[in-house]
């Protein structure tokens, strides 16, 4: 193994940092640009792009500058949940400290959930009960804990693949072409 890269950052942590940055970047971007960051689809499909892009590179160093260029699909796959572990708690750190601070975005996802809700279930005694329910559970906590819960699972989904790609696992041992030698 290559010695130098053994002294270095490890390549898991650092872009599981760098992802999570990008997920917290992005976030402010949408803001920024005037965009909401409450229940996005457009933020969310940003984030899981940012996730397969992240994951790959960095299990793509991991294997190439600590493993001599071999990894298993186990290793592999493990390697990317921890950038993903790592993102994702940045993210939703970001994401409490996000909702604590600002209560008119917890009323924003308060009034997107509660409209969903009526327009899966209608004008029911069922949405009045979900709608009663969410608005005494509903936290910042929670929040925090969906979106984290909610980029694990969509990046381990492509995670399952690029593992498989990115696999590279010992060559193959040499064939014995002469005949006569019998050693092998």
């Amino acid at each position: 193994m290559n010695t130098t890269a053994n002294r270095s950052f490890h390549p898991v942590v650092m872009f599981g940092l760098l992802v999570g940055g990008s997920f917290i970047l992005s976030s402010i971007l949408f803001d920024l640009s005037g965009k909401s960051n409450v229940l996005n689809p457009r933020l969310n499909n940003v984030i899981s792009c940012l996730s397969i892009v992240g994951c790959f590179m960095g299990i793509k160093k991991y294997r190439d500058d600590r493993l001599d260029g071999l990894i298993s699909y186990g290793r592999a796959f493990g390697a990317g949940m921890k950038i993903l572990l790592l993102a994702a708690a940045l993210y939703s750190f970001y994401t409490f400290a996000l909702f604590s601070g600002t209560p008119e975005l917890m009323e924003e996802y308060k009034s997107i959930s509660n409209m969903i809700l009526r327009e899966v279930y209608g004008e029911t005694s069922f949405h009045e009960a979900m709608a009663e329910v969410l608005d005494e559970t509903l936290t910042p906590g929670l929040v925090a804990f969906g979106e984290f819960f909610r980029d694990i699972l969509y990046g381990m989904f492509f995670l399952l693949v690029i593992a498989a790609i990115l696999r590279r696992g010992l060559p193959p041992p040499p064939v014995n072409t002469n005949p006569t030698d019998r050693t092998t």
